[in-house]
């Protein structure tokens, strides 16, 4: 190696490397999807429940984890509401649960979270009449299994 020190003199120093040649990762990234509620309603609307049929399911593969997370407005009763996005999380899984049996779909993990009303992790605030009508939903988080 030839160098130049911080006083300015010139070196020569020898020594060996190693060259490896590099790989990009094989990363997978995970996928997101929703689901909105009608109000104080625990089961999916015909439409969403073809959406997750036919558009969900075929998205998650053997091995997978489905994280499920309920969500409510603020409107009514906080255990009440931790309830209803508990029931809302159920229902999608029961969708999805059904679908992937129906394909041969195996080895998927299913974690549900209800989050009822908090709104520290409310996908939106609760002010306007379309934020509590956009709070009401389950959000999916697809993982692929490795």
């Amino acid at each position: 190696m030839l160098g130049q020190t911080e006083s300015g003199h010139s070196g020569r120093k020898e020594t060996t490397s190693k060259i490896v040649k590099w790989t990009p990762p094989s990363t997978e990234e995970a996928m997101r999807f929703s689901v909105i509620y009608e109000f104080d309603d625990a089961k999916a609307t015909s439409s969403y429940e073809k959406y997750l049929t036919e558009t969900v399911a075929p998205k998650i593969k053997k091995g997978a984890t489905v994280n499920i997370y309920g969500h409510t407005d603020v409107i009514g009763e906080e255990a009440y509401n931790k309830g209803l996005s508990l029931a809302r999380a159920n229902d999608v899984k029961t969708i999805l649960e059904k679908s992937l049996l129906k394909a041969g779909t195996t080895g998927v993990k299913f974690d549900i979270q209800s989050m009822g009303e908090d709104e520290r992790v409310s996908p939106f605030k609760n002010e306007f009449p379309e934020e509590l009508a956009y709070n009401r939903t389950v959000i999916m988080d697809v993982i692929p299994g490795k």
